[in-house]
């Protein structure tokens, strides 16, 4: 009887112990960016930004007019034009910056440019399952692989090569996605939640490395310059500049 006892009580003993599954798992600590400075712009409903290494400015389109804009760090238009698509929510450059990349969020497209504005190519992405929450982002990495967005339902990152998929992720650590960037440096990605408030560092594989808050809503496009992060404002037309963490 005592040895029954015994075994009894260590059982429960066990099974007091046991982990669940997911124990031990540490979310990241989301920590605030540091904001350097914030500028106007005159650009209409801002989405999407991409830094233009031969020219040394930064790209940007408007979902509400279908143009893309070249602008300076601090905001001021260099240059415009329009193009053939709608609803143009993310933007890349090829590494020459001769090929511009667009997103097109209800089209479910995306859409390759000359730097004029010249249409090259198209091509599907099929993902959405409702159009309002389509498309949203789309970088370009080291082998001119595109890595692209879907903002909800679901919220998925994408990776496509010439058209073609082979890659995706749900991504579940903000409430919406709404651009991003891929570092070359340190072969990561920067993601940007309108909904969330916040910036992600995710592997280029989906797992998130870290989170940093920021003071509003409706950040729209991301890119990091030497050790500064942009991001754009949909809703204020606003270029928020923010010091990268180390």
């Amino acid at each position: 009887m005592k040895k029954l006892v015994m075994l009894v009580l260590g059982l429960l003993s066990c099974s007091c112990t046991r982990e669940e599954p997911g124990a031990g798992i540490v979310a990241p600590v989301v920590t605030a960016l540091v904001q350097l400075a914030v500028y106007d712009t005159s650009v209409p409903e801002p989405s999407g930004l991409a830094y233009n290494a031969q020219r040394n400015s930064l790209m940007t389109v408007s979902d509400g007019n279908s143009t893309i804009y070249e602008i300076d760090f601090t905001g001021r238009i260099l240059r415009s034009f329009v193009v053939s698509g709608s609803d143009l929510e993310g933007i890349a450059l090829s590494a020459a910056c001769d090929t511009i990349y667009v997103v097109e969020e209800r089209n479910l497209l995306v859409s390759s440019f000359l730097s004029n504005g010249i249409k090259l190519s198209s091509f599907p992405v099929n993902v959405a399952t409702n159009l309002s929450n389509g498309l949203e982002g789309v970088a370009r990495d080291k082998r001119n692989h595109l890595f692209i967005l879907n903002e909800k339902l679901p919220r998925m990152l994408l990776e496509y090569y010439q058209g073609q998929e082979l890659f995706r992720k749900e991504i579940t650590a903000a409430i919406d996605l709404s651009d991003v960037f891929y570092e070359e440096q340190t072969n990561c990605l920067w993601i940007v939640s309108d909904e969330s408030r916040k910036v992600m560092k995710l592997s280029t594989s989906g797992t998130v490395l870290a989170e940093y808050s920021i003071p509003f809503p409706k950040g729209e496009g991301i890119t990091i310059v030497q050790n500064k992060i942009y991001i754009v404002c949909d809703a204020d037309g606003k270029l928020y500049v923010f010091q990268r963490p180390q």
